[in-house]
Order: structure tokens, then C-alpha cells, then sequence
């Protein structure tokens, strides 16, 4: 398994994307709704992986919700960069990362993939991120 890392332009909110598939292969999707086409995202995950986003001062950390209120999408207060987005599920977690954010961003060459999930409700759009989202852990640690 590679470890793919990166941070948003300031450095407060680091990730670590542990996947086996190859950055070349990632099709990152552009959510259709307001915040991601404002926001231009293209959003990447494995299921078989594992996100930690580690945040280094997390009174500079936004957590952002909105629609459903399912999802916290992770910004950064100081630098503004939209890290990923993070859905607490009980005792676990799920994720994705935004490509631009990663180190390897050069090699993840597909252009995004448009999709359009207005029509979910909430446990439809909680299904769909638990079996195509990455477990993943948030990490709040103070410099």
C-alpha cells in the first residue's frame, strides 16, 4: 500500500491517503452540488484504504455543514483551502480528499468525473459514502 501525503497551503490540516491504487488510475468526481462546483472539487477515495486528515491548530480548523448535515467538509481557516470531506458514522468514519491537496496531485491526471446526488436522502447518501468513501480518522493535535 502507498502512502499518498499533502496539506492544505499553510500546512494546518495535513493528510495521509494510504491506497493501492496507483495515482495515475484515480478518477477524481466533482460533486454537482453549490459548495463543490464554488469550490471546483475533485474529490478522490478507496474504500480498501485509509484517510487521516491531522489538523495542527484546530481553533483555525472549519468544519462546514450544510444540506443533510451528514458530512463536515474540512477548511482551513488561515489559508481557506478545502482539505476533503469527512463523515463521523458512529464509532468509524468515512472520507475522501480532495486531489489538489496531495503531493502526487501532478500524477492523478483524469479530469473529474461530474456527479450529481441531490436526488439522495440522508441514509441513501450515508450508504453510498460507507461502501465509496475511505475509513478514515481526524486527527486534532496542538504545535
Amino acid at each position: 500500500m502507498q502512502i499518498l501525503t499533502g496539506s492544505c497551503h499553510c500546512g494546518n490540516i495535513g493528510v495521509s491517503f494510504a491506497t493501492d491504487l496507483p495515482s495515475a488510475d484515480m478518477v477524481p468526481r466533482a460533486c454537482q452540488c453549490s459548495f463543490c462546483r464554488l469550490h471546483s472539487s475533485a474529490a478522490v477515495s478507496d474504500p480498501a484504504g485509509h484517510i487521516t486528515f491531522t489538523v495542527h491548530e484546530p481553533e483555525h480548523l472549519n468544519r462546514y455543514t450544510f444540506g443533510l448535515g451528514s458530512t463536515e467538509f474540512l477548511i482551513c481557516q488561515t489559508c481557506g483551502v478545502y482539505a476533503g470531506a469527512f463523515m463521523p458514522d458512529g464509532e468509524n468514519a468515512y472520507a475522501n480528499v480532495m486531489a489538489g491537496i496531495l503531493d502526487a496531485r501532478a500524477e492523478i491526471s483524469s479530469p473529474p468525473i461530474p456527479v450529481h446526488r441531490a436526488q439522495e436522502n440522508l441514509e441513501e447518501r450515508r450508504t453510498r459514502r460507507r461502501a465509496m468513501w475511505t475509513p478514515a480518522t481526524l486527527v486534532q493535535e496542538s504545535r
